[in-house]
């Protein structure tokens, strides 16, 4: 399956944790971005032509910024050079504050098949703390708006390891996550990306870092309620009842191909991965002048090994772990008992484990995800 990526660039704020490229939302910006879209699309008739997309994830940014006469813009511009299967899952990304009925009721009515809330958090003042511009109040009736809207598939993004948070806090948001009933919780421990202006405070010591002690409990705490209300953990950071894995993201951890529209937007079609330009401005600049939007310092080929590392990176960030035959398939017996050598040590710690042909990570593993995956592939 090849997936299909659109950025929205826009934002009403920018959260202090987050590193992904977003720029403040004003109609004008937002309608030369459309303008400029249009012709990216265009410009990609060799990769769209006849290809047939398996799912579509529209995400910023905040998406929801935008207005109902642009949304039906985006929606005429896809719907006009965009092949998509009769079962294409379409996922839009909103927040709360930019939720609202009518706007839901819009997007359910351009197909969207699937909508991923980006709540955070059910108490105010994690909210506050986290800089996010909505209430739990408005997330709550976000929720619900989404389901009146007729929405059969619905996703909430939550933080936990925030500097502060108690045990407390997050076991109340853990359980007004699950009254709501989404098909969909994502639990995602916070991350200082790098570009942020929480790295930057953390990097000159003016912000604490995340407390490893208090997320583990944290996570643990997510994983036994989540488990207890019949979501399975499909992913490291992800959870869903039956059926609602996010077709998306599955393709991405499977390290199928995607294809990345927008400024910042990444792309993986055969052996390269590329990225455009993460500036609004130079993008449209760039598009309405004819010259490529790619990042030039972006653009790689990968190789065979990199192509392994990939797959085993990606691979053990899913319950189901990496299939060892395939792996073997792919690139030799001589790089499967390479690996098999590597995980000794890391085995014998009780971190990963080989089950029905499978590597995968043990739950206290996951816990320590990024120490483990260290360990494999270096």
């Amino acid at each position: 399956m090849i997936g299909l990526y659109i950025h929205i660039p826009f934002c009403v704020k920018k959260c202090p944790y987050c590193g992904f490229y977003s720029t403040q939302y004003s109609s004008v910006k937002a309608d030369a971005y459309l303008s400029a879209l249009l012709l990216e699309i265009q410009s990609h008739s060799r990769y769209l032509g006849d290809q047939t997309f398996g799912s579509l994830y529209i995400g910023g940014g905040t998406p929801t910024t935008m207005s109902q006469d642009q949304f039906s813009r985006l929606f005429e511009f896809i719907n006009r050079h965009i092949h998509l299967r009769a079962d294409t899952e379409i996922t839009v990304e909103a927040n709360p504050n930019t939720a609202s009925a009518n706007s839901l009721m819009q997007l359910k009515g351009l197909g969207v098949t699937r909508l991923s809330i980006g709540v955070q958090s059910f108490s105010d003042e994690v909210l506050d703390h986290l800089g996010r511009v909505h209430s739990a109040r408005q997330a709550i009736e976000a929720v619900h708006a989404a389901h009146d809207a007729g929405f059969g598939s619905i996703g909430i993004d939550l933080i936990f390891g925030v500097p502060g948070q108690t045990e407390e806090q997050w076991n109340n948001t853990l359980a007004t996550a699950i009254s709501l009933g989404p098909e969909h919780i994502s639990a995602y421990s916070l991350s200082l990306d790098k570009g942020s202006q929480w790295y930057r405070d953390a990097k000159d010591g003016r912000r604490e870092p995340p407390d490893d002690d208090s997320s583990a409990k944290q996570y643990a705490a997510a994983i036994t309620a989540l488990a207890s209300h019949g979501y399975d953990q499909y992913e490291i950071s992800n959870f869903c009842l039956p059926g609602h894995a996010c077709r998306h993201n599955v393709n991405y951890w499977d390290r199928g191909e995607y294809l990345g529209l927008g400024p910042g937007a990444w792309s993986f079609i055969g052996n390269r991965r590329w990225a455009n330009t993460a500036d609004v401005e130079r993008y449209v600049s760039c598009l309405r002048s004819g010259i490529t939007v790619q990042d030039h310092d972006r653009d790689e080929t990968v190789n065979s090994e990199q192509a392994a590392l990939e797959i085993l990176f990606l691979g053990l960030r899913k319950t189901s772990g990496v299939d060892l035959a395939a792996y073997g398939a792919l690139f030799g017996e001589g790089s499967l008992n390479s690996l098999l050598c590597r995980i000794g040590d890391v085995e014998r710690d009780g971190l990963v484990v080989i089950r029905n042909g499978a590597l995968m990570l043990t739950r206290r593993g996951m816990l320590l995800s990024n120490q483990v995956l260290a360990r494999i592939i270096t």
